[in-house]
């Protein structure tokens, strides 16, 4: 599995990469900005976009959605109750100083669904509460670690959980309450060595935020 870590966009969105290293497809999470960097990566390793993911829809983890779609000709992906927003995204990148593009989902998907990419199988969690209908993937591969290649489950969790934090909640859509509860139920159920891919900042593991997250301290 090829796995790359991006910040794109003027707010330093983790855009991820994820490819099938024998077939070359991938999938590309939260595309923020900054798409010529997102596809020197891409062709760095051979790699063609089958799929441009959204965990959610808040303008800074979808601006280069449009672009990105342009070069690629890959489908947008989100949940059916995240895809107004896409119409916005330039509205709202403008409320905050910014600037972002507009964008149209291709195809829905929810809890439940299973989306392939070569041989990667990304199951799709509901985690919404930061947003209306925030989603996570959890899918399985071979990396590289420190100790050599080894196989190890990971979740790509968009804003729901940070290192140490979560999301912020005072969004419409967002919820306190029910994001925590599905941060229990839906990360937290996975095992301590999993890796916390979330949308700003340093990857985690489901272990030491159950330790070490003060939202959970209780």
């Amino acid at each position: 599995m090829i796995l790359k870590i991006l910040e794109t966009g003027p707010l330093l969105v983790s855009c991820y990469i994820v490819g099938d290293e024998d077939t070359k497809e991938a999938a590309v999470f939260d595309p923020g900005g900054d798409v010529d960097k997102i596809l020197l990566d891409l062709s760095r390793d051979g790699l063609k976009v089958k799929y441009i993911i959204n965990t959610h829809t808040h303008w800074d983890h979808v601006g280069g959605n449009k672009r990105l779609q342009e070069v690629t000709a890959a489908p947008i992906l989100c949940h059916r109750d995240e895809a107004p927003a896409l119409g916005a995204t330039s509205d709202r990148a403008a409320y905050w100083g910014s600037s972002a593009t507009n964008s149209e989902a291709s195809q829905f998907i929810q809890e439940g669904d299973v989306v392939e990419v070569g041989s990667i199988r990304f199951e799709v969690i509901d985690l919404r509460g930061h947003s209306p209908a925030s989603l996570g993937f959890v899918f399985e591969g071979e990396m590289e670690m420190e100790g050599g290649r080894e196989k190890r489950k990971l979740v790509i969790c968009g804003d729901a959980l940070f290192t140490g934090s979560i999301g912020r909640t005072d969004f419409p859509g967002g919820n306190m309450e029910l994001l925590l509860q599905n941060i229990r139920n839906k990360i937290f159920t996975l095992s301590d060595d999993t890796l916390v891919l979330p949308g700003h900042g340093p990857v985690t593991t489901v272990g030491r935020e159950k330790q070490h997250n003060p939202f959970f301290q209780n």
